[in-house]
This record gives C-alpha cells, structure tokens and sequence, in this order.
C-alpha cells in the first residue's frame, strides 16, 4: 500500500488508512482524523504505542511462552494486537467485537491477516456482545484467558462500558485465572482511570494500573494500562512487566 486510502462507514465516520513515513510495511488507522491504531503488516510483534507493548508484555505474561490461548478483543480498530497474539502464540483462539460497523472489513481489505492468524469478528457494541457470549451453553462462557477493553467514541471509553455491570458482563466471560486488560486515555489528573478502576474493583479482587512515571505522578497526559482479575498471579507479574518497559514507568496496585 503506497498511499493513503480511506472509507465512509455506514456511521458516515470516515476510516482513513495511511502509510507509516517512518516505519517501513506500517499503517496508521483514524477515524474522523483521531487516530486509532498502528499495525507493522511486516512485523505484527512490532507494536508502536506504549500501551499496546505494555499489553502486549502482559500478554506474554500470562502463560507460558508461544502456548495458544483464548483472548477476547473489546475494539478491533486494525487488530494490532490480535495480529501480535497469532505471531507470539500460533494457534491461538480470538474474537474481537467492534461496533464500528465496515471498519475491520476495510482494514482486512487493505491490510489483511495471515493466513495462520485465525480471528473472528462480530460487529456490534461491547456490552451486548458480551451479554450473548456470556449465555449459558456459550463456548465463550468463562474461557477467556484475556480480555482487551480498547473501545472508544471519539475520545472517550462509552459511559455504559465503565460501570460494574460491564465488568459483570466481562468476568463471566473470563477464565479463573485470567486477565482482563484496558487502556485508559487519561489526563494527568487521573480522573478516567479512577472511574474505571472504581468500577473494576466493584468486581475483581485484583486490580493494578501501569502507565508512564510521569502520569502516574500527575504531571503529564497519557495512556494507563489497567489490569484486573481473581488471579493473584496479576500483582505477582507486575514487576516484571515494569521491567519490560517502556521506561520510564511506574505502577501500584489499585
């Protein structure tokens, strides 16, 4: 893909893929100009965004090294991260849900998955999927290892996906021992970050935010990686994934 290509949805939001001038075989993905993703078609390991290389380590994390697992995605945008799962752990079950009708049919248009990545769409908003993947007789039903909340409208996470019956809906979706991970956009004074760790801890007994030293402390803008589950295992693993970078960094138990 040499030039920039770019779709009206049926929402009349404009998907718009570009060309990454710095990073050879990379796409950038905005939606009405705000951007949304970064996939390297070349190297789907390569993740651009800070937060998605913290997510992607806690990923790695989570069980032994190229073991397959099963991992929900909240937000599709250009399935960066489910192209890093299907190259770190071939075999791996996935399904996103994105309720940004047309847009991962655009993407795959343009920036389609390999042929071993094997990933699942539903097109339709976070909680109602969730909901119908939650039903008793699912296959869905408590099998997740991983749970990616990455959904935006514009700017912010839906009001309806930051409540305790989200995070309801979202753990019975998940494994015992899994994970459930969410990238907060937040401003220095945390406020979105708290909103959503009040809500998390409404259900999960563990929760832990890591992000940028300078956000943590208030001084700086950023994005925050949340993560959250029954398994103690996720405290335990923080350490090495502060380790991990990118630095600096700081996190704390919620």
């Amino acid at each position: 893909m040499s030039e920039a290509v770019e779709r009206v949805l049926p929402s009349k939001t404009i998907a718009r893929l570009t060309p990454d001038p710095f990073v050879a075989g990379a796409l950038n993905l905005s939606l009405d100009s705000v951007p949304q993703s970064h996939v390297s078609l070349r190297d789907p390991r390569h993740l651009f965004y800070d937060y998605m290389r913290r997510m992607g380590t806690a990923i790695d994390l989570a069980a032994r090294a190229a073991e397959p697992i099963t991992v929900l995605h909240l937000g599709a945008g250009a399935l960066t991260l489910a192209r890093y799962v299907a190259e770190t752990r071939p075999g791996s079950r996935q399904l996103a849900v994105e309720g940004e009708r047309g847009l991962v049919p655009f993407v795959l248009e343009e920036a389609p998955l390999p042929r071993s990545a094997a990933v699942d769409l539903i097109e339709s908003d976070a909680l109602d999927a969730l909901e119908t993947l939650a039903a008793v007789g699912s296959h869905w039903r408590a099998r997740a290892d991983v749970v990616v909340c990455d959904v935006y409208s514009g700017l912010e996470t839906p009001a309806h996906l930051v409540t305790p019956a989200f995070f309801t809906a979202v753990h019975s979706i998940l494994a015992p021992g899994g994970t459930v991970l969410v990238n907060v956009a937040d401003d220095a004074d945390l406020a979105r970050s708290e909103a959503q760790i009040a809500a998390m801890s409404a259900v999960f007994p563990r929760v832990a935010m890591i992000g940028p030293s300078a956000l943590l402390d208030g001084r700086e803008a950023g994005n925050i990686v949340l993560l959250a589950g029954s398994d103690p295992a996720i405290v335990e693993r923080m350490p090495s994934l502060a380790a991990a970078g990118p630095h600096p960094v700081a996190w704390r138990v919620a």
